[in-house]
């Protein structure tokens, strides 16, 4: 049984099927780098995993318990549950009123996690884990964008998710950001962590993932190796894909 199994995912907005029949599975401490073409239901997927969306199809299981299961939530009205999965978004999103401390220590402590100083103190530990401790008491705009994904970073991992994902955190960085970035998730992995990365960095999915997957008109056309990927893709699309 595989840590995380997701099982004919699907979801549609109006007339369109963003996403169908989407199936994937990922061992605990490895990292699944998601590619393909803007538009295909990458960011679409990370949402239904966070439950920033409701999936209309399909069963996502974490560690052998059902997290979220279509028919269920249509007969029923189960409220899937949020607490599994972490998300970083593309724009950062950190609240432009709070310092990066505030930010990092929002979220546990609206769920009441601990106490106040033991909340600031764990705040700091993943400040410093990212290298911001120095812009700990910093509001995000005297912030680089490098520095703020950082700081949403570290506001992710404040909540202890079993799987963190990425949606294409570093697209709206010059290169030298996106290292500092990359650099982060590299260190992230040497702990053991779970996550899931859309990315358009190839060479990153190349070098630190465990898996890749090629999403393609709303569903996973090719999965693998990043050896099985970039080295022998099998669909005509993944090759258009790589050339460009």
């Amino acid at each position: 049984m595989a840590y995380l199994e997701i099982e004919g995912l699907g979801k549609r907005f109006g007339e369109t099927d963003v996403l169908h029949d989407v199936n994937l599975s990922l061992e605990q401490g490895q990292i699944l780098s998601v590619i393909g073409p803007s538009g295909e239901g990458k960011t679409t997927f990370l949402r239904c995993l966070n439950f920033l969306e409701t999936p209309d199809r399909g069963i996502i299981r974490l560690k052998g318990e059902t997290l979220f299961d279509a028919t269920r939530v249509r007969a029923r009205g189960q409220k899937p549950t949020k607490r599994a999965f972490g998300l970083v978004f593309q724009a950062f999103h950190l609240f432009p009123q709070y310092t990066v401390l505030e930010n990092v220590m929002l979220a546990p402590t609206l769920a009441k996690r601990g106490t106040k100083a033991e909340l600031r103190e764990k705040a700091l530990d993943l400040i410093e884990k990212v290298g911001l401790r120095e812009k700990a008491n910093s509001y995000p705009i005297t912030l680089s964008g490098g520095q703020q994904q950082r700081a949403a970073i570290a506001r992710a991992l404040a909540m202890e998710p079993d799987v963190l994902c990425f949606d294409e955190p570093t697209s709206a960085l010059d290169p030298l950001l996106t290292k500092e970035v990359l650099n982060v998730i590299r260190l992230l992995r040497t702990e053991g962590r779970t996550m899931i990365v859309v990315t358009h960095e190839m060479a990153f999915a190349r070098e630190a993932s465990d898996q890749v997957a090629f999403l393609s008109g709303g569903t996973v056309a090719e999965l693998g190796t990043p050896q099985e990927i970039f080295e022998a893709p099998r669909t005509e699309a993944l090759q258009r894909f790589l050339r460009q």
